[in-house]
């Protein structure tokens, strides 16, 4: 089948892969110059499968509701509709629905880990990997929320192993900064991985297997339909077997009218990212503040630390200067005299697309020869080439590997 993909995130991309290696011929198009230029740039490129749902949460619908709203760094509460969608997102997450949807978010993560490593052994890659994430537990309250997570995860078939401060060394020999945590949850089977790396040699293979990449090329419309046709911004129209949508947002009417009521916002989010100056006190992997959620991972030569939590704020144009301050003091006060600071740091925004359950929109549109593969939200390139696979075996009308009735895009409208 002839088949278009727009969007070249890590999401295209494993589209694009699983696609191509059944045998379809690909297109993909993007009104970027690259491969990986939106949120797949700089992002912490952890494979999280222990903690799939960052905002997820137990208790009564309303605790849920305060527990989310402290888990953004920045809200405009006079936007009611943002204020409205958390409130959604809490009633999404009572105790009987977030275990389910939990799990199919971990399945997919540790099925796209399964599927990447593959990917990396089958073609040899160069690839910036390791194994391992440590989450620290500055409290109590970090402590049991954490260990009363414990059963599910294990029963999710994942390795788990409480460490106190005096065991967290043999994990991770560089890190400081004992007397700011209690405990804490080592995950051996968590990747972590440099996406960015991850998408261009994704790309350059497809390329090599004749995946034809438009890029600097934005796509205006797409006529739904049989032959559904995909027009572009240079006047030029062309017609595919089906067409997938892999982009960072929900299109609007005017790019294609979809039957759907699905509740999406952006949260962005902040990175660092500095060479490396001593190995011998940079991470061997990486690790996780429970109490502000900031990520410190190693990428190669570099480190990248991540955190914050923007709703609805991906047109500001300034950065929160307090909040990036935050991501130096906390890799200075874990892994002190590892960065190199005037060799080149970075500093980068990006922006996620979140749904109100937590989970992606994987399957039909609503429309005739239209897909979707998106709003995967924090853990984007966790859940891609799964997501991925799964909508492969939707469009060949195969028997899927994952449950999809979770993901299917339509589920907020019935």
């Amino acid at each position: 089948m002839k088949i278009a993909i727009v969007g070249a995130g890590v999401v295209g991309l494993m589209t694009a892969q699983e696609l191509s290696d059944k045998g379809h011929e690909v297109a993909v198009f993007d009104r970027n110059g690259a491969a990986g230029e939106g949120s797949t740039f700089a992002s912490g490129g952890i494979f999280d499968a222990s903690y799939p749902l960052p905002l997820a949460g137990t208790g009564s619908h309303l605790s849920r509701f305060l527990r989310q709203t402290r888990g953004f760094s920045s809200v405009r509460w006079t936007r009611l509709g943002d204020v409205h969608w958390i409130w959604q997102r809490a009633r999404f997450h009572s105790d009987a629905l977030a275990a389910r949807r939990e799990d199919v978010a971990s399945k997919l993560i540790q099925s796209g880990i399964d599927i990447n490593v593959d990917l990396i052994a089958k073609h040899q890659w160069d690839q910036e990997q390791s194994f391992g994430q440590t989450v620290l537990l500055k409290n109590e309250a970090d402590i049991m929320a954490y260990e009363a997570r414990l059963p599910a995860i294990r029963d999710a078939g994942l390795s788990c192993q409480t460490l106190e401060r005096s065991e967290i060394h043999a994990i991770e020999p560089s890190l400081a900064g004992n007397d700011s945590f209690l405990k804490a949850i080592h995950f051996p089977q968590n990747w972590v991985v440099n996406c960015r790396q991850l998408v261009l040699n994704t790309k350059q293979e497809l390329a090599k297997n004749g995946v034809n990449f438009q890029f600097n090329c934005k796509v205006t419309e797409v006529v739904p339909g049989g032959q559904p046709l995909l027009r572009t911004e240079s006047g030029g129209s062309m017609s595919f077997d089906h067409i997938v949508l892999c982009t960072e947002s929900l299109p609007t009417p005017t790019f294609v009218r979809l039957p759907l009521r699905a509740p999406l916002v952006t949260i962005s989010a902040y990175a660092l990212s500095v060479p490396i100056r001593e190995p011998l006190n940079a991470p061997k992997s990486a690790i996780r503040d429970a109490n502000t959620g900031i990520t410190i991972s190693r990428l190669g030569r570099r480190i990248r630390v991540c955190g914050g939590g923007e709703l609805n704020m991906s047109n500001k144009l300034h950065h929160d200067k307090q909040l990036v301050s935050r991501l130096f003091k906390t890799l200075d006060q874990y892994f002190p005299g590892s960065a190199s600071y005037a060799a080149g740091t970075q500093i980068w925004r990006g922006s996620n697309t979140h749904t109100a359950d937590g989970l992606p929109l994987v399957g039909k549109a609503g429309v005739p020869g239209v897909w979707l593969n998106m709003a995967h939200g924090s853990n984007g390139a966790g859940m891609a080439s799964a997501a991925a696979r799964l909508l492969c075996e939707q469009i060949e009308a195969k028997s899927t590997h994952l449950a999809g009735e979770y993901l299917d895009p339509l589920r907020f409208s019935r």
